[in-house]
């Protein structure tokens, strides 16, 4: 089990930290199993938002820790490392950081604040309890421009491949239901072979829509060009999972180069963003980076608010209007890179509205934001490159 990034003892009981002590946020990644890949990048973004608060003097005072726990990617092993959380003092949960993780949660957490920034759960369809926060884009714009980039490229036999993985189901799903496009299905613990890839040539396909996580998505291109049925990779479209080095590392050089996706997007300002991420971890952030500092930075306000109005930044429901209030239009704006700007105006009394590196964050009454952005890029000669499309899906989410 992955140690505490600030180890905590367990109290005696649930609920925030008592006063005078740290303001405690709880993190909930994959650190290992299927999801590992990323999460220690998301884990810095996070940190990255309480080191801001914690400088400008953390929230009334108090400082902010970061209590981390690893889901090992199972749905089974999720519950107790939430449990823990909460026992250590967390005011709300960061994470997880997939749907079948959550799900498991609803019932042990439903009267607890968690904010779910991962591109993976930006569309959760299961029942969220008032206090569960969902961001980023949705998978219907996801195919909905998925579906636009192949009709723009006159691709008149598309054929989704998808494994059986929540997120990339329901992009599959999307395009099935949404745009009539078929669909074949790999097993997400199943090396691809020349048996398993014969219903993907069988479906006479001029264009393949890849919607699977980077280890079995490696696994399905080798075994495509071992029988010679991965053709030209400029009819290959994939989603936003594939875009990270944990898929394209895993293929051989010039393997894909033309292969295009979509992924989530960033506003003005990312590239700031980046630099100061880069500056202080020495590595580059990836795209779930963004939302998560998002995250990192509506806890800071949202427990900033609570303290200032209830003197306390207890657990439990009484946090969900703080969420609301400092993502709500209307009052001063404050940035990604003006924590500091924020937590006073919040100290003295105003009302604030974050906006964040990933842009315009406002949640509506079912912890659900209808905004997101999104950017295309191709595979280059030297790694992931950003490209220039046309089109408007902006209505789906």
């Amino acid at each position: 089990m992955r140690v505490l990034i600030a180890v905590a003892l367990a109290l005696g009981g649930c609920g925030a930290a008592p006063p005078g002590e740290d303001v405690r946020i709880g993190m909930l990644l994959s650190y290992s199993g299927a999801g590992a890949a990323n999460s220690v990048n998301s884990e810095r973004a996070v940190q990255l938002a309480i080191e801001s608060a914690n400088a400008a003097g953390g929230v009334q005072g108090r400082r902010l820790r970061l209590l981390a726990r690893d889901t090992h990617s199972s749905p089974e092993r999720v519950i107790a490392p939430a449990n823990e959380l909460m026992q250590a003092g967390a005011s709300l949960l960061i994470g997880p950081d997939t749907p079948e993780l959550a799900v498991q949660l609803v019932t042990p957490l439903e009267k607890q604040v968690l904010l779910m920034p991962s591109i993976l759960t930006a569309h959760s369809p299961f029942r969220r309890p008032p206090g569960w926060f969902v961001m980023g884009t949705g998978t219907a714009r996801y195919a909905c421009e998925l579906e636009e980039e192949l009709r723009a490229h006159d691709r008149k036999n598309p054929v989704v491949v998808v494994d059986d993985f929540g997120y990339d189901s329901l992009v599959a799903w999307e395009l099935t239901r949404r745009f009539g496009i078929p669909r074949v299905v790999v097993r997400t613990n199943q090396a691809s072979n020349s048996t398993t890839v014969d219903p993907i040539l069988s479906a006479n396909a001029d264009a393949y829509v890849l919607a699977v996580l980077p280890q079995p998505a490696t696994s399905l291109i080798f075994a495509m060009a071992a029988v010679g049925g991965l053709g030209d990779p400029g009819r290959w479209y994939l989603t936003p999972s594939l875009h990270t080095p944990a898929f394209l590392d895993t293929i051989p050089k010039g393997m894909m180069t033309g292969a295009r996706g979509v992924a989530p997007g960033t506003v003005a300002g990312a590239a700031s963003f980046r630099e100061r991420f880069t500056a202080r971890w020495e590595d580059d952030p990836l795209d779930d980076a963004y939302p998560f500092y998002d995250a990192g930075a509506i806890a800071v306000l949202a427990l900033q608010r609570a303290m200032v109005r209830q003197g306390s930044a207890a657990a439990g429901p009484q946090l969900i209007e703080h969420v609301l209030a400092v993502t709500r239009p209307g009052g001063a704006v404050v940035e990604w890179d003006k924590l500091a700007m924020g937590l006073q105006l919040l100290a003295a009394g105003q009302e604030i509205e974050y906006q964040g590196v990933t842009g315009l964050i406002q949640f509506d009454l079912s912890g659900q934001t209808n905004s997101g952005n999104t950017k295309w890029w191709t595979i280059g000669p030297t790694g992931f490159e950003d490209i220039q499309r046309s089109g408007d899906c902006s209505a789906f989410h």
